[in-house]
């Protein structure tokens, strides 16, 4: 009784243990998005800035100074584009990346393939193209059912090469 219900307790820790790393991963990615998300507004608020500067000073006089001075902000604003357009190819990658990795510890494991049930006496049969279920239930005399039951077949499909066991009656 006692090692009952440790097992359990020790199951149950497991459980919670598996839900909280869930949990604090998903917070990351949260935080992270919320980090990231700061900073390009930082730089988009920076964007803004300059193209309104531009903007200004295209309106005002024609004199060199000023030329040069909408020359150099609208280079800073390209380089603001460029690396507005870098952070978010990066935030894609780094959160698709993280969501991948949340996605498969959650993913339970895969089933075992079913193994064949063969009762009594059997011969093998290998599957042709153009083999379907009841084509073949037809040829050897027993039902579809039967052949799904002794090869452990959950789907009516079937593969060129397939090794099926039917029972010999």
């Amino acid at each position: 009784m006692k090692n009952t219900i440790l097992t359990v307790a020790v199951i149950t820790s497991f459980a919670a243990f598996g839900q909280a790393k869930d949990n604090f991963l998903q917070q990351q990615a949260y935080a992270e998005v919320q980090r990231v998300a700061s900073q390009i507004d930082v730089v988009q608020n920076n964007l803004s800035d300059l193209q309104s500067r531009v903007a200004r000073l295209e309106r005002g006089s024609g004199d060199n100074s000023l030329k040069q001075e909408i020359a150099t902000l609208r280079n800073e604003v390209a380089e603001l584009k460029r690396r507005l357009e870098s952070q978010r190819g990066e935030i894609v990658k780094d959160l698709t990346g993280r969501i991948s990795k949340i996605q498969q510890a959650q993913a339970p494991a895969p089933a075992p393939a079913p193994k064949p049930v063969v009762i009594g006496p059997h011969r093998e049969y290998i599957v042709k193209s153009g083999d379907t279920l009841s084509l073949i239930s037809e040829a050897f005399g027993c039902p579809v059912k039967k052949i799904k039951e002794m090869n452990g077949l959950k789907k009516d499909s079937l593969r060129v090469g397939q090794k099926l066991m039917l029972p010999k009656e």
